[in-house]
């Protein structure tokens, strides 16, 4: 089916299909000709490669330390996991931390490199990773202890009480849980795993006993930090409402222990912004910034604190609402935005404009900003998104400074497929919005496609 339909390579994985295509071609189900048409391609593209020349294209092998894994590529790597860290919450300005607090470190995500699957086998592995408490002992001026409290694939809670000692004996607790995913190898091995290539979940709640982990060194009244370590969202509200702090981080990479412990001691302050939005549980998803437009309000309802049930419709005791909207991320510093223009407020389709904001960072603190721009088509022939995401930028403010934002934008990306299914940009208003995240928008201006 495939190779007559223009798939000219397969990847392989086990079932080496190839092998039957002698047979296939005996057989009369598989004309001669597809196969030449596809064998010619591959050695037409290998010829451009020039691999039949210059086969084996890498360094050779006494010039790779000097490629590979230099100094220069290690401290960007660290700059990216710092940069790509999100801010959940900080509620009382918990964080950044003082270097001379007393610190436990507990989870059991702590002391393990968390990669996701498509990696080198055995990478995460690597004796030159950095863990996240290896980050946090390696930053601090106090003294750091450490409890996992639990292991990752386990509701056994034997281990809580070492993991509450720790935090009642510390100023502050560092708690980091989150999803887990195995190299290719140990996934086919059937090692346990709550993300990567054909695992799939019925809950995004924290798996076994992380939850009831989390939950009982929040209850020690320490201020407490808790740090997703994750491929994907997780689903615990209360952890954002209860929770000193909050922290996303994304699988990382060896560095990601040194770029969380950056972002926890405030030497980079946070800046990253989600790329999907978060739901409050599984069973409110599709969520999505991007939504139709409709005229329909959200009804909410919610399950208190107390247990009252305060019933709603969109959903009965739930919210469609995400429980943090694409885009969103928070930083040590503060940002203003002011004086919204565009280069044009008259254009065609064909036209590139550019949308100028100023941002101010009013606090004492150098900082980073996403600069966000939506697109609202005010008036449209069928059902559009009540807007769209059409350009950004990351600009770093110095603490009590003011600067000129511009993003371009292309006219000709505000189209739509109309009912004879033609891409067109149609005639009209639009409203160019300027924000932090999809739903803290701060500024407008309108512009009309003629």
């Amino acid at each position: 089916m495939t190779l007559p339909n223009g798939n000219d390579v397969e990847m392989g994985g086990g079932s080496y299909n190839f092998e039957t295509i002698p047979k296939l071609v005996k057989d009369g189900k598989l004309d001669i000709e597809l196969v030449d048409r596809a064998v010619s391609r591959q050695l037409r593209a290998k010829f451009a490669m020039g691999l039949f020349e210059n086969p084996y294209q890498g360094l050779p092998a006494n010039a790779t330390k000097s490629v590979v894994h230099t100094e220069e590529h290690v401290q960007l790597a660290r700059t990216i996991e710092a940069d790509s860290i999100v801010l959940l919450e900080n509620k009382k300005k918990t964080l950044p931390l003082s270097r001379s607090s007393k610190i436990a470190v507990i989870g059991p995500m702590a002391n393990i490199t968390n990669l996701g699957d498509y990696v080198v086998y055995r990478s995460q592995y690597n004796p030159t990773n950095v863990t996240p408490l290896q980050g946090i002992q390696q930053a601090t001026n106090g003294s750091v202890t450490y409890a996992p409290g639990c292991e990752r694939w386990s509701n056994d809670q034997s281990g809580f009480p070492a993991a509450v000692s720790a935090a009642e004996a510390a100023d502050v607790a560092v708690v980091v849980v989150g999803t887990w995913s195995r190299d290719q190898n140990e996934l086919w091995q059937g090692l346990n795993a709550t993300t990567g290539e054909h695992v799939d979940v019925a809950s995004l709640n924290l798996v076994g006993a992380m939850g009831p982990l989390v939950q009982a060194i929040i209850e020690t009244g320490k201020p407490t930090i808790v740090v997703y370590s994750s491929g994907k969202p997780i689903t615990e509200p209360w952890i954002s409402e209860n929770a000193a702090a909050l922290l996303q981080q994304f699988y990382p990479g060896e560095q990601g222990g040194h770029g969380l412990a950056d972002v926890l001691f405030g030497d980079v302050s946070p800046s990253g912004k989600l790329a999907v939005s978060f739901p409050h549980d599984v069973g409110t998803l599709p969520v999505y910034y991007d939504y139709l437009n409709s005229g329909r309000s959200t009804d909410a309802g919610s399950i208190t604190a107390n247990g009252t049930l305060k019933f709603g419709h969109q959903y009965v005791l739930n919210t469609p609402q995400p429980l943090y909207e694409f885009g969103y991320g928070l930083s040590y510093a503060n940002f203003t935005y002011s004086n919204v223009t565009l280069s044009k407020t008259e254009v065609r389709a064909a036209d590139t404009i550019t949308a100028t904001v100023s941002v101010t960072n009013t606090s004492p603190v150098d900082a980073k900003e996403v600069v966000q721009v939506y697109i609202q088509d005010v008036l449209a022939s069928i059902v559009v998104p009540n807007m769209e995401l059409k350009g950004f930028k990351k600009v770093s403010v110095k603490a009590g400074e003011t600067v000129e934002v511009k993003v371009e934008l292309h006219v000709d990306n505000w189209g739509l497929w109309d009912r004879k299914m033609q891409y067109v940009v149609e005639k009209g208003e639009f409203v160019v919005h300027v924000g932090a995240s999809s739903k803290d928008l701060r500024g407008n201006a309108t512009v009309t496609v003629v």
